[in-house]
């Protein structure tokens, strides 16, 4: 077959006429797809207008004083350092209710009793610890720039003891601000229904201690024990704070509770060969969890109940598994990984939604993988039930990695505001509950501005800061998989960095972003 070089020419034109018209058709769409992917991973963030007061002593630590080894100790302080708390509670929790300040641990007369799944018991080792008496204490609070919170021993001591106390820590040169009136005296074990057989009993001794306290300390604020209970708890606990509201309270500057969560997934346990025993597509539930809890202690008629005058102190909250009392012996499944650090950090912002809320101390600051920010031991992974890695000695857990970022960012901070997200994507948690990916607030003290910002969602998301100035400023992120178990420095991601007015947040992150390099 012959054919014309004529035609073969117009054959040509016309190909390449066709190849360049579906050149720009392929790259019209491959721009418009790319400008679609670009809008959705892209959002505004901007100020709400609805700044809130903050304390000074607003981030602060339960501390288990029996967990502590030395107060002296450098590896310890360089630990509390990289935290960054503004208080620590003092001596902690339940062995509040059993402390002997003169010794430094437990007194000697305790009994241990189980009653509606709470058990009190401590060790031979703990009922010999003499680690934490006040001079031992205060050395602790200089080397860390930390206040106290003193939680008295309402339980096993007496008014006459406990003024000493005060007096004694005073007389070092401990500050004497924050005084809270017993740990926990609602739940139902021996000692507390001996000295508060019903709940009005402790609102009418309450008030003797705090008159006889503000005559000695009049710079103090003084709490009482509250409870948020959960809808089937027992009468003691439903009682509870409506005996406090008639008396006890008006004379109060505020009142205690304690937020815990759980971490939403079912008590089935997965095949997974080894811990964290969730999986990745569970992550969506776990962090859903602080938001839901919230919501039911905002929406609680406990929580109604108290008075619009009356500071919250939540010195204790966390993320708590039901592997303890009665369910001793049972896996953990989530605590010591990634999103146990994101699922703490996003309960402490959320926190900053109530006015109220003086201050916060997350439990715990030392002790073992279940809630603590400091790993003290190898063996603070160990489980009766669960094979788990070892530890580096003084390294910080996920909450603690996390929970670094917010004690840094909130230093010397004044204000808080809100911040809020152009088309914020949702996500959905246990029970199709609808909460959102980012998450964030601005702190400022009038000249310097930080912001705390969350990525909750399974993607990255560039963010164009809005309220931030035009010239450069600095940000350091934390990110990870959920997954991850924080043993030791390392596992997690770590940047730093300068940014002009965008910043694009990995997935599962907690980023921390500052007019001021430091």
């Amino acid at each position: 077959m012959v054919i014309k070089s004529n035609s073969i020419g117009k054959f040509l034109v016309i190909l390449l006429i066709c190849g360049f018209l579906v050149f720009l058709i392929n790259h019209s769409e491959s721009h418009r797809l790319r400008n679609k992917v670009k809008s959705e991973e892209m959002t505004t963030a901007y100020l709400a207008d609805s700044p809130r007061p903050l304390s000074s002593s607003f981030f602060g630590f339960n501390n288990n004083a029996l967990r502590v080894p030395s107060w002296q100790s450098p590896d310890f302080v360089r630990a509390v350092r990289l935290l960054n708390p503004s208080t620590i509670r003092f001596p902690g929790g339940t062995e509040s209710n059993y402390w002997n300040w003169r010794g430094g641990g437990l007194i000697d007369a305790f009994r241990g009793e189980e009653k509606q799944g709470f058990t009190y018991s401590f060790s031979p080792q703990d009922r010999n610890y003499t680690a934490s008496k006040l001079k031992d204490f205060r050395h602790g609070l200089e080397l860390t720039n930390t206040k106290p919170i003193f939680v008295l021993n309402l339980s096993t001591s007496n008014l006459t003891s406990q003024l000493e106390m005060l007096r004694t820590a005073k007389n070092l040169g401990l500050p004497i601000q924050y005084i809270e009136l017993g740990n926990e005296l609602y739940l139902d074990v021996a000692d507390n229904r001996e000295h508060f057989p019903q709940p009005q009993d402790y609102a009418v001794e309450v008030i003797k201690w705090i008159s006889a306290i503000e005559q000695e300390f009049p710079e103090a604020e003084i709490a009482v024990v509250g409870i948020i209970p959960y809808l089937d708890s027992p009468e003691r606990f439903q009682k509870w704070n409506s005996s406090l509201l008639a008396k006890a309270l008006p004379k109060a500057d505020a009142i205690i509770l304690h937020i815990y969560g759980g971490y939403g997934l079912s008590e089935k346990e997965s095949n997974l060969p080894t811990y964290p025993f969730f999986r990745l597509e569970d992550t969506d539930i776990i962090l859903g969890e602080p938001f839901q809890r919230w919501q039911t202690v905002q929406n609680s008629p406990q929580f109604k109940l108290l008075p619009i005058n009356k500071n919250i102190w939540i010195t204790e909250y966390n993320l708590f598994e039901r592997i303890f009392f009665q369910n001793q012996g049972k896996k953990p499944k989530v605590m010591g990984s990634w999103a146990h650090g994101l699922y703490a950090t996003t309960m402490s912002l959320l926190f900053l939604e109530e006015p109220r809320v003086e201050l916060i101390c997350n439990h715990q600051l030392i002790g073992n993988f279940h809630f603590a920010s400091i790993l003290p031991t190898e063996q603070s992974f160990e489980d009766p039930v669960t094979e788990l890695p070892l530890a580096k000695p003084y390294s910080l857990s996920a909450t603690g990695s996390a929970l670094s970022l917010l004690g840094n960012a909130i230093e010397g901070m004044t204000q808080a505001i809100p911040i809020n997200f152009a088309n914020n994507q949702m996500t959905k948690g246990r029970n199709n509950f609808e909460y959102p990916t980012l998450y964030g607030w601005m702190f400022t003290n009038g000249t310097e501005k930080n912001s705390l910002i969350l990525n909750l969602a399974d993607r990255q998301t560039e963010v164009k800061i809005s309220f931030l100035p035009k010239s450069k400023v600095y940000y350091e992120t934390i990110s990870g998989s959920p997954r991850d178990l924080v043993t030791e420095p390392g596992i997690l991601q770590q940047t730093r960095g300068e940014i002009r007015q965008r910043i694009i947040l990995p997935p599962y992150s907690v980023t921390k972003i500052s007019t001021n390099k430091k």
